[in-house]
């Protein structure tokens, strides 16, 4: 039986209060519905609510980051530096694989039960949280949280894209623009030239722009954004040997240039730093071994691939799904392709909608049901890996106990 104790990190129980906030928000919640229509998002709508609250997203320093794959390490990593060369510091990241609170962070902890439910309190008695949307409102709670608990600094990973983004509404210090791929075109654009003009949005005038190596149409939009508004480009270059271990280079090099003054700090971010971000290949279960993966777009699946290959386990079994807006097809495709014979691919059914299922799933992936999962995890000499979504989690949490 598969009855090890997890080895990943504890995530909080849901709030109380978090059932109401999701309740209130059902009908303009575009994070489950997807319902990203021309018209549907009005963003002058949380600029104004911000402005009545006195912009409280002002009261402290900010660094704004955007990207396709990697923003959430890249948020993460960059908090934990500050917070160990002695910042307090906020951090805002989406979406949650359990609870809310969990997007919302005070010195690398999310926020209390007690902490949460004041914010709401605040936020529904304003008279206007009706018209803001589900993003909306956690952004602007994050806003006010940070500035009540004085933080000095706090990082603010964008929801999607850049421009129209609720995040959107800073005037951060500086920007970080992680690995641009595609990923939402239909609401982001249908190339990387497109994509990355929305991921620019976040530049503002006159400040630094941290970027990694990235394709030539992204970093040509990159450059003439950067131009234009008379801000300087910094392209960091990574060795790491996996996405990894570049992703903690490059936030290392960021707080070295920014922040960090000699040895002793260098050596406080590579100790803080070497600490696992929960859904980056996190080890759920050491024997057999379960791997939970939050990837959900094809350069994620290719990040996935570069560090199964160094793995020690000969095979490997991967159930994976995503919402039906991605391409799974695409996804089955990369891995197939640079794991070869080894990998054996499955859909991993989901017990929420908008994701795919046996009925519409790619026609060469096979349906196991969960109790075939489970007899599939028993096989000790494979490495078995969950992907696709954040949500998967949630599932795996629920019905394997993982």
């Amino acid at each position: 039986m598969i009855n090890q104790r997890p080895v990943s990190a504890t995530l909080p129980k849901p709030a109380p209060i978090e059932k109401e906030i999701l309740d209130f928000f059902s009908g303009r919640n575009f994070e489950r519905s997807r319902r990203f229509a021309p018209g549907a998002y009005d963003p002058a709508v949380l600029r104004d609510h911000l402005a009545a609250k006195g912009n409280p997203q002002y009261r402290y320093k900010t660094i704004h980051i955007a990207g396709t794959v990697g923003k959430g390490s890249a948020t993460t990593y960059l908090s934990r530096g500050l917070i160990a060369l002695g910042y307090k510091t906020g951090t805002y990241l989406s979406p949650h694989f359990i609870s809310l609170k969990e997007r919302v962070l005070l010195n690398d902890e999310p926020i209390s039960d007690e902490l949460l439910t004041t914010a709401w309190a605040k936020l529904r008695n304003d008279g206007d949280a009706g018209a803001l949307s589900f993003f909306d409102a956690m952004t602007a709670m994050a806003f006010e949280i940070f500035a009540d608990q004085k933080v000095d600094c706090a990082v603010i990973e964008t929801g999607l894209g850049g421009k129209s983004d609720s995040t959107n509404n800073l005037q951060s210090a500086f920007s970080v623009i992680t690995r641009i791929g595609l990923d939402h075109q239909q609401i982001l654009g249908n190339t990387i030239t497109e994509i990355a003009r929305e991921k620019a949005g976040i530049i503002r005038n006159a400040q630094r722009v941290y970027t990694c190596a990235q394709q030539p149409e992204a970093l040509q939009v990159l450059q003439e954004t950067c131009a234009a508004r008379q801000s300087e480009l910094v392209i960091i270059a990574s060795e790491g040997e996996d996405f990894t271990e570049r992703n903690r280079q490059f936030a290392q090099q960021i707080l070295q240039r920014e922040f960090s003054s000699g040895d002793d700090h260098d050596a406080r971010l590579r100790q803080v730093l070497a600490q696992p971000v929960f859904g980056r290949f996190s080890v759920v279960r050491t024997h057999p071994r379960i791997v939970f993966d939050s990837g959900h777009n094809t350069v994620a699946m290719r990040a996935l691939v570069e560090i199964v290959n160094r793995q020690p386990e000969s095979r490997c079994n991967i159930f994976l799904n995503t919402m039906v807006e991605r391409d799974l097809a695409q996804f089955c495709s990369v891995l197939a392709a640079g794991l070869g014979a080894k990998a054996r691919l499955f859909l991993f059914p989901m017990g929420v909608a908008g994701y795919f299922t046996t009925e519409n799933r790619p026609q060469n992936l096979a349906a196991p049901t969960d109790d075939e999962i489970r007899a599939l995890l028993e096989a000790d000499e494979a490495l078995h890996i969950f992907t696709g979504s954040m949500a998967v989690y949630g599932e795996l949490r629920v019905r394997f106990g993982l």
